[in-house]
């Protein structure tokens, strides 16, 4: 199968020249990329090989990747933040995948180690009530409330990721009023979501001590909003120009006033289930 299309023209008093026809385009040219759309004059078929050096390249490379992502995430997140911010791009994996990235390895690791992935809890609401009826609502908000918590206590990581809007939100606010100013929504969306990669990682390494030790991993776990907010500092810090402190007390904020938010979107709902429940059993 000819995967590379090529053409020699010579003209008098000049070298042969051989030109390639891209693939992806049509346009012929000389050289190992396309002029028209970029794409690779070697454009093989796919084989396991082909795949397998794509898949190195891609984690691996030198010049960028998951691997140079990594490296800079956690060596230097808020410069390298600054830098996507300010258009140097190419050698960075971009905040989205690598966040569906990270949490491919998470996934991976807890259903190899069998851990619960957070901490377990009970609750048990006790109202008071006086009559069957009221007992049957109380009875049913009990078990959904429950439901819920221990949903959100064992997938927490993941009310991260559904509630990301929402922290957003709270960070815009929490950061000031001048830097509302000088970045859009979208830019910080950037740095929420890189820190959030550093939190699911986190994850991971926790969620890899669980087998040796549940005693160091439920620690790790109650030390998991201090990750949080060290996460937030270290991507907010270089693109505010705050001091460490500043930072730090930003960053403490935010997580306080998510948490408060997402209560309130709780308490908001276990009222309209209290509702629906109260004309349910009252007709």
């Amino acid at each position: 199968m000819e995967n590379k299309i090529q053409t020699t023209v010579k003209t008098k008093n000049q070298p042969e020249h051989n030109t390639t026809k891209c693939l992806n385009c049509g346009t012929e040219f000389e050289g190992n990329f396309c002029p028209e759309c970029g794409q690779n004059a070697e454009t093989g078929r796919f084989t396991l090989k082909f795949i397998l050096g794509n898949l190195i390249a891609a984690v691996l490379g030198r010049d960028g990747g998951v691997a140079y992502t990594l490296k800079n995430l956690f060596s230097r997140p808020g410069k390298m933040i600054v830098e996507i911010l300010d258009g140097k791009r190419r050698k960075y994996v971009s905040p989205f995948p690598m966040l569906f990235l990270a949490l491919t390895v998470y996934i991976l690791i807890f259903s190899i180690t069998g851990s619960k992935g957070e901490i377990s809890s009970d609750l048990d609401l006790d109202f008071s009530y006086n009559t069957p009826v009221n007992a049957q609502i109380v009875l049913e908000i009990n078990r959904l409330v429950t439901k819920a918590f221990h949903f959100y206590l064992n997938h927490y990581t993941l009310c991260y990721m559904l509630t990301l809007p929402l922290f957003v939100i709270v960070a815009r606010m929490c950061f000031g009023k001048q830097n509302r100013k000088r970045y859009y929504w979208a830019e910080y969306i950037v740095s929420v979501v890189y820190a959030l990669v550093i939190l699911v990682l986190y994850r991971c390494v926790i969620t890899l001590i669980y087998p040796i030790s549940t005693n160091i991993y439920e620690t790790m776990a109650l030390l998991e909003p201090i990750a949080i907010i060290t996460a937030l500092s270290a991507c907010f810090r270089r693109m505010m120009g705050f001091s460490m402190v500043k930072t730090i007390w930003r960053s403490t904020l935010t997580l306080a006033l998510y948490y408060i938010m997402v209560g309130v979107i709780m308490l908001i709902v276990i009222f309209v289930i209290a509702y629906v429940l109260v004309l349910k059993y009252t007709k």
